[in-house]
Order: C-alpha cells, then structure tokens, then sequence
C-alpha cells in the first residue's frame, strides 16, 4: 500500500473513532437524560398519588352531598304538594260552609224581597183605588 493510501485509511480510522466517541457520549448522556426524567417521573407520580386520592375522596363527597340534595328536594316537593292539597281542601271546605248558609241567606231575603215587594204592589194598589175614588167623589 502506499503512503497516501495508509495516511486515508488511517483519517478514516480516525474519523470512525472520533464518531464512535461521539456516538458514546450520545448514549450516556441520553441515559443520564432518562434517568433524570425516569426520577422526575417517579417524584410526580409519588406527589400525584396523594392529590389523586384526595380528588377521589372530593368526588365521592359530592357525589354524596348530591344524593342527599336530591332526597332533600324529594322530601320538599312531596311536603308542597301536600300543603297545596290541604290548601286546597281547606278552600272548599270553606267555601262550603259559607256558600251553604249564604244561598240561604240570599234565599231568605230574595224571599223577604218578594213578599215586601207584594206587600208594596197591594197598598200601591190600594193607593190608586182611593185615588180614583176620591176623584170619583171631586166635583169640579
């Protein structure tokens, strides 16, 4: 071989060398850069486990609280019906016992109205009579 040919093969060498270093120093620090994620990764998942019991045990409080709200508005809906009914009853249990004797109320005068009216038509009546009697009777 000649020299030029030695002195290429040995740049070559080199340079494989110089690129297997470099490719080395890739892959350790990648390692050193997995490792520290790979920590970073498990401090979290170590600070996150606590948080996601505590957003487990919120939710299930609320979950709770709700039912509970639920019932609660059950209760209170089944408590107004039941008042409006009563309302309701005691309404026509009222207007009952004061229509009743009302209508007879109102009978009663409609009836005191006919006979005073009857009593007023026989002495309008009466009235006329004399009239015409006593002009019957006026010589004029």
């Amino acid at each position: 071989m000649s020299d030029s040919a030695t002195l290429f093969l040995g740049i070559i060498a080199g340079a494989v060398l110089l690129m297997a270093v470099l490719q080395l120093g890739a892959v350790i620090l990648l390692a050193r850069s997995a490792k520290r994620v790979m920590r970073i990764t498990e401090d979290l998942q170590r600070e996150i486990r606590p948080l996601v019991g505590r957003v487990n045990a919120i939710a299930e409080e609320a979950h709770r609280a709700t039912v509970l709200a639920g019932r609660q508005v059950d209760r209170v809906d089944a408590l107004v019906t039941d008042l409006n009914r009563r309302i309701a009853e005691t309404g026509a249990a009222l207007q009952s016992t004061i229509t009743g004797p009302l209508r007879s109320g109102t009978a009663l005068v409609a009836g005191l109205r006919a006979v005073m009216a009857a009593f007023s038509a026989s002495r309008r009546e009466r009235s006329r009579e004399r009239d015409e009697e006593h002009d019957a009777l006026f010589v004029g």
